[in-house]
Protein backbone atom coordinates (compact mmCIF):
# COMPACT_ATOMS: atom_id res chain seq x y z
CA UNK A 1 0.00 0.00 0.00
CA UNK A 2 1.52 3.30 -0.89
CA UNK A 3 0.52 6.97 0.81
CA UNK A 4 0.72 9.93 -1.38
CA UNK A 5 1.63 13.04 -0.40
CA UNK A 6 1.03 16.54 -2.26
CA UNK A 7 1.52 19.89 -2.41
CA UNK A 8 0.48 23.25 -4.39
CA UNK A 9 3.56 22.61 -6.97
CA UNK A 10 1.61 19.32 -8.50
CA UNK A 11 4.55 17.19 -6.64
CA UNK A 12 3.47 14.06 -5.57
CA UNK A 13 5.42 11.83 -3.12
CA UNK A 14 4.44 7.93 -2.82
CA UNK A 15 5.75 6.43 0.83
CA UNK A 16 5.47 2.71 1.31
CA UNK A 17 3.56 1.60 4.47
CA UNK A 18 5.02 -1.72 4.18
CA UNK A 19 8.90 -0.30 4.92
CA UNK A 20 8.45 3.78 5.35
CA UNK A 21 10.92 4.05 2.12
CA UNK A 22 9.90 6.84 -0.53
CA UNK A 23 8.60 4.94 -3.99
CA UNK A 24 7.68 7.63 -6.44
CA UNK A 25 8.64 11.51 -6.54
CA UNK A 26 6.82 13.17 -9.16
CA UNK A 27 8.38 16.87 -9.95
CA UNK A 28 8.46 19.36 -13.02
CA UNK A 29 11.35 20.15 -15.00
CA UNK A 30 12.15 23.16 -16.03
CA UNK A 31 9.39 23.49 -18.53
CA UNK A 32 7.09 22.71 -16.07
CA UNK A 33 6.82 18.55 -17.45
CA UNK A 34 6.23 16.14 -14.62
CA UNK A 35 8.43 13.13 -14.21
CA UNK A 36 9.50 10.41 -11.86
CA UNK A 37 12.33 11.39 -10.29
CA UNK A 38 13.19 8.00 -8.55
CA UNK A 39 15.20 5.83 -10.32
CA UNK A 40 14.11 2.98 -9.26
CA UNK A 41 13.23 0.90 -5.77
CA UNK A 42 15.25 1.08 -2.72
CA UNK A 43 16.46 -2.22 -1.12
CA UNK A 44 14.49 -2.79 2.22
CA UNK A 45 16.16 -1.37 4.67
CA UNK A 46 16.66 -3.58 8.19
CA UNK A 47 13.67 -3.97 10.31
CA UNK A 48 11.75 -2.72 7.56
CA UNK A 49 8.99 -4.69 8.83
CA UNK A 50 5.82 -4.01 11.26
CA UNK A 51 5.67 -0.15 10.25
CA UNK A 52 2.16 1.64 11.20
CA UNK A 53 0.80 4.29 9.37
CA UNK A 54 -2.61 6.69 9.69
CA UNK A 55 -3.24 8.18 6.57
CA UNK A 56 -1.64 11.58 5.15
CA UNK A 57 -3.08 14.73 6.68
CA UNK A 58 -1.99 17.95 4.31
CA UNK A 59 0.97 16.64 2.95
CA UNK A 60 1.97 15.11 6.43
CA UNK A 61 2.39 11.24 7.14
CA UNK A 62 3.19 10.16 10.95
CA UNK A 63 4.66 6.46 10.87
CA UNK A 64 5.44 4.48 13.94
CA UNK A 65 7.99 1.23 14.03
CA UNK A 66 7.90 -1.37 17.01
CA UNK A 67 10.15 -4.09 16.14
CA UNK A 68 12.40 -6.54 18.61
CA UNK A 69 11.83 -3.67 21.41
CA UNK A 70 13.03 -0.91 18.85
CA UNK A 71 10.52 1.88 18.68
CA UNK A 72 11.04 4.28 15.92
CA UNK A 73 8.55 7.28 14.81
CA UNK A 74 9.08 8.88 11.77
CA UNK A 75 7.53 12.00 9.85
CA UNK A 76 7.34 12.71 6.67
CA UNK A 77 6.13 16.53 5.20
CA UNK A 78 6.17 17.45 1.45
CA UNK A 79 6.25 21.77 1.34
CA UNK A 80 5.09 24.05 -1.48
CA UNK A 81 8.55 24.93 -1.88
CA UNK A 82 9.53 21.15 -2.58
CA UNK A 83 11.23 20.21 0.34
CA UNK A 84 10.86 16.68 1.82
CA UNK A 85 10.94 16.56 5.45
CA UNK A 86 11.78 13.68 7.23
CA UNK A 87 11.68 13.70 11.00
CA UNK A 88 13.14 10.56 12.90
CA UNK A 89 13.65 9.44 16.89
CA UNK A 90 14.46 6.26 17.89
CA UNK A 91 14.88 4.49 21.07
CA UNK A 92 15.88 0.56 21.93
CA UNK A 93 15.25 -2.07 24.96
CA UNK A 94 18.67 -3.60 24.34
CA UNK A 95 21.56 -2.66 21.19
CA UNK A 96 19.81 -2.17 18.49
CA UNK A 97 21.08 -0.87 14.69
CA UNK A 98 18.04 1.46 12.65
CA UNK A 99 18.82 2.42 9.06
CA UNK A 100 16.36 4.10 6.67
CA UNK A 101 16.11 3.00 3.12
CA UNK A 102 17.82 5.13 0.69
CA UNK A 103 15.69 7.13 -2.45
CA UNK A 104 17.58 6.48 -5.71
CA UNK A 105 17.30 9.28 -7.81
CA UNK A 106 17.48 10.02 -11.60
CA UNK A 107 16.48 13.70 -12.18
CA UNK A 108 16.17 13.21 -15.77
CA UNK A 109 13.42 10.67 -14.56
CA UNK A 110 13.19 7.66 -16.79
CA UNK A 111 16.24 5.39 -17.98
CA UNK A 112 18.51 7.91 -18.92
CA UNK A 113 22.24 7.74 -17.34
CA UNK A 114 22.67 10.03 -14.24
CA UNK A 115 26.53 10.30 -15.61
CA UNK A 116 26.44 13.95 -16.40
CA UNK A 117 24.70 15.12 -12.87
CA UNK A 118 26.51 17.44 -10.87
CA UNK A 119 27.58 16.85 -7.73
CA UNK A 120 28.73 19.35 -4.60
CA UNK A 121 29.23 18.23 -1.49
CA UNK A 122 30.46 20.34 1.62
CA UNK A 123 32.68 17.16 3.02
CA UNK A 124 36.48 17.50 3.22
CA UNK A 125 36.63 13.91 4.40
CA UNK A 126 35.83 10.01 3.05
CA UNK A 127 36.48 6.18 3.33
CA UNK A 128 35.03 3.62 1.62
CA UNK A 129 31.92 1.93 2.52
CA UNK A 130 32.51 -1.88 4.89
CA UNK A 131 32.64 -4.56 3.60
CA UNK A 132 33.48 -7.06 5.92
CA UNK A 133 37.14 -5.75 6.41
CA UNK A 134 38.49 -3.54 9.00
CA UNK A 135 37.65 0.43 8.23
CA UNK A 136 40.16 2.99 8.64
CA UNK A 137 39.89 6.28 9.81
CA UNK A 138 38.53 8.69 7.65
CA UNK A 139 40.85 10.58 4.43
CA UNK A 140 41.13 14.10 3.50
CA UNK A 141 39.33 14.61 0.28
CA UNK A 142 42.19 17.16 -0.89
CA UNK A 143 43.77 16.67 -4.34
CA UNK A 144 41.62 13.61 -4.71
CA UNK A 145 38.74 12.27 -6.42
CA UNK A 146 36.37 12.15 -3.93
CA UNK A 147 36.59 16.63 -3.79
CA UNK A 148 33.34 17.54 -4.58
CA UNK A 149 33.66 20.66 -2.56
CA UNK A 150 33.68 22.11 -6.22
CA UNK A 151 31.25 20.48 -8.14
CA UNK A 152 31.80 17.63 -10.82
CA UNK A 153 29.83 15.23 -13.12
CA UNK A 154 29.68 11.70 -11.66
CA UNK A 155 30.93 10.18 -14.61
CA UNK A 156 34.11 12.82 -14.62
CA UNK A 157 35.23 12.02 -11.35
CA UNK A 158 34.80 8.20 -11.88
CA UNK A 159 36.72 8.06 -15.12
CA UNK A 160 39.89 8.84 -12.91
CA UNK A 161 42.58 6.23 -12.75
CA UNK A 162 41.65 5.45 -8.95
CA UNK A 163 37.76 4.83 -9.68
CA UNK A 164 38.16 3.80 -13.72
CA UNK A 165 37.63 0.18 -12.30
CA UNK A 166 34.04 1.16 -9.61
CA UNK A 167 31.01 0.65 -11.14
CA UNK A 168 29.93 3.84 -8.95
CA UNK A 169 30.38 5.42 -5.81
CA UNK A 170 29.97 3.68 -2.57
CA UNK A 171 31.37 5.91 -0.13
CA UNK A 172 30.54 7.68 3.43
CA UNK A 173 31.24 11.17 3.23
CA UNK A 174 32.01 13.25 6.23
CA UNK A 175 32.12 17.25 7.48
CA UNK A 176 32.68 19.49 10.50
CA UNK A 177 29.37 20.04 12.22
CA UNK A 178 26.12 18.19 13.11
CA UNK A 179 22.77 18.86 15.45
CA UNK A 180 20.88 21.92 13.19
CA UNK A 181 19.63 20.87 9.75
CA UNK A 182 22.10 22.03 7.15
CA UNK A 183 22.59 21.79 3.50
CA UNK A 184 25.29 19.21 2.90
CA UNK A 185 24.89 18.22 -1.32
CA UNK A 186 23.66 19.35 -4.24
CA UNK A 187 23.05 17.52 -7.53
CA UNK A 188 22.24 18.89 -10.67
CA UNK A 189 20.85 17.67 -14.11
CA UNK A 190 21.63 19.75 -16.98
CA UNK A 191 18.82 18.25 -19.17
CA UNK A 192 16.22 18.52 -16.90
CA UNK A 193 17.33 21.55 -14.76
CA UNK A 194 16.21 19.45 -11.74
CA UNK A 195 18.03 20.25 -8.58
CA UNK A 196 18.14 18.44 -5.72
CA UNK A 197 19.24 19.74 -2.27
CA UNK A 198 20.30 17.48 0.59
CA UNK A 199 19.85 18.83 3.89
CA UNK A 200 20.93 16.52 7.53
CA UNK A 201 21.21 17.34 11.57
CA UNK A 202 24.25 14.18 10.94
CA UNK A 203 28.04 15.12 10.49
CA UNK A 204 28.00 12.72 7.46
CA UNK A 205 26.19 11.09 4.70
CA UNK A 206 26.58 7.79 2.23
CA UNK A 207 26.95 8.52 -1.80
CA UNK A 208 26.00 5.64 -3.43
CA UNK A 209 25.68 5.66 -7.40
CA UNK A 210 25.59 3.37 -10.75
CA UNK A 211 24.77 4.09 -13.96
CA UNK A 212 20.70 5.13 -13.62
CA UNK A 213 20.77 6.34 -10.38
CA UNK A 214 22.32 7.79 -7.16
CA UNK A 215 21.85 8.13 -3.55
CA UNK A 216 22.54 10.10 -0.32
CA UNK A 217 21.74 8.88 3.02
CA UNK A 218 22.26 10.07 6.36
CA UNK A 219 24.49 7.16 8.12
CA UNK A 220 22.49 4.33 10.44
CA UNK A 221 22.63 4.89 13.82
CA UNK A 222 23.54 2.43 17.03
CA UNK A 223 21.27 3.22 19.82
CA UNK A 224 22.84 1.36 23.29
CA UNK A 225 19.11 0.29 26.08
CA UNK A 226 17.64 3.31 26.80
CA UNK A 227 19.29 5.72 24.54
CA UNK A 228 16.84 7.94 22.40
CA UNK A 229 18.79 9.29 18.74
CA UNK A 230 16.75 12.15 17.12
CA UNK A 231 18.15 12.75 13.78
CA UNK A 232 16.16 15.05 10.54
CA UNK A 233 16.93 15.09 6.85
CA UNK A 234 15.24 16.97 4.23
CA UNK A 235 15.37 16.96 0.19
CA UNK A 236 14.30 19.75 -1.65
CA UNK A 237 13.74 19.35 -5.27
CA UNK A 238 13.30 22.62 -7.42
CA UNK A 239 14.98 23.50 -10.83
CA UNK A 240 18.25 26.14 -11.68
CA UNK A 241 20.07 26.78 -14.29
CA UNK A 242 23.04 24.89 -14.82
CA UNK A 243 25.17 28.10 -15.50
CA UNK A 244 24.75 29.21 -11.70
CA UNK A 245 26.53 26.04 -10.84
CA UNK A 246 30.95 26.91 -10.38
CA UNK A 247 31.39 23.65 -11.91
CA UNK A 248 35.05 21.99 -12.19
CA UNK A 249 35.40 20.05 -14.23
CA UNK A 250 32.99 20.00 -18.15
CA UNK A 251 29.59 18.47 -18.84
CA UNK A 252 28.91 17.01 -21.97
CA UNK A 253 24.96 17.65 -21.42
CA UNK A 254 24.22 14.11 -23.65
CA UNK A 255 21.56 12.36 -22.19
CA UNK A 256 23.00 8.91 -22.58
CA UNK A 257 19.76 6.58 -23.28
Amino acid sequence: MMHLLHNARGMRVAIDAHDASVRAWWAPDRYGRLADVLGAAPPAAPASTGWRCAPPDDGHLLMHLAHDGLLVRLAYRLDDDGCLHLDCAATADTLSRFALAAPLFNLQGGRAAVGDHVLRLAADRYRPWPDGHSCSAPLDVAGSAFDFRQPAPFATRLAWPALVHLPGFRHDFYWTGSGQLREAARVADPASGRVLRFSSTQDSCHLYSDARCFSLLAQGVQLQPGQVMRFSLAYRLGVQDIDAFDISEPVSMMSNK
